[in-house]
């Protein structure tokens, strides 16, 4: 139990760590087809791993409530075994619901590259396909606040890089 109270402790913890760089109201152009956000944040693992991550997305606006775009990512991860850089990329469609709720969908190649204390080196890459929704909370000036969750479908347990096919979401959008 004790377990499982620190893990639910340190995901919130990691979503509260997030921050996103604010932008005045004078760059929101409420009129434009444009979209923009992203996020970043720092989180730590098990006490000996340190990971450092950002996000991007440029997206363009279909209709009033539907965007499609691209995105990408890129990670630095550090423990007392490995470094690794995760980046990835791929195209993003977003449904906003009333501009409170909205679902996501989007595949993201990543291309990893780690190199282990012992001197071994080595490459990977994968594909996810992540179906997520969420909350969408006004910050002004056509800035939105994004809380939300996203699932990757082509999640294999034993042959993912990836712990889990889970990724919790914090971020923030511009242009909505």
């Amino acid at each position: 139990m004790k377990k499982i109270n620190f893990i639910m402790l340190f995901c919130l913890f990691a979503m509260t760590v997030n921050a996103q760089v604010g932008i005045s109201k004078s760059y929101s152009k409420p009129n434009s087809k444009w979209v923009y956000g992203g996020s970043g944040g720092l989180g730590f693992t098990g006490g000996s791993g340190l990971t450092i991550y950002g996000t991007a997305n440029l997206g363009y606006k279909i209709s009033n409530d539907l965007v499609g775009g691209i995105d990408g990512s890129l990670s630095w991860q550090k423990y007392d075994y490995s470094r690794s850089i995760i980046s990835g990329i791929g195209p993003f469609l977003n449904y906003y619901i009333g501009r409170t709720f909205y679902t996501s969908a989007n595949y993201r190649h990543y291309f990893i590259s780690q190199k282990l204390n012992g001197g071994g080196k080595y490459s990977l890459d994968e594909g996810a396909l992540n179906l997520g929704a969420g909350y969408l909370q006004s910050l002004g000036a056509n800035a939105y606040l994004r809380i939300g969750a996203s699932y990757n479908v082509l999640y294999k347990k034993d042959k993912s890089i990836m712990r889990s096919p889970f990724t919790p979401y914090v971020g923030v959008v511009f242009g909505l």
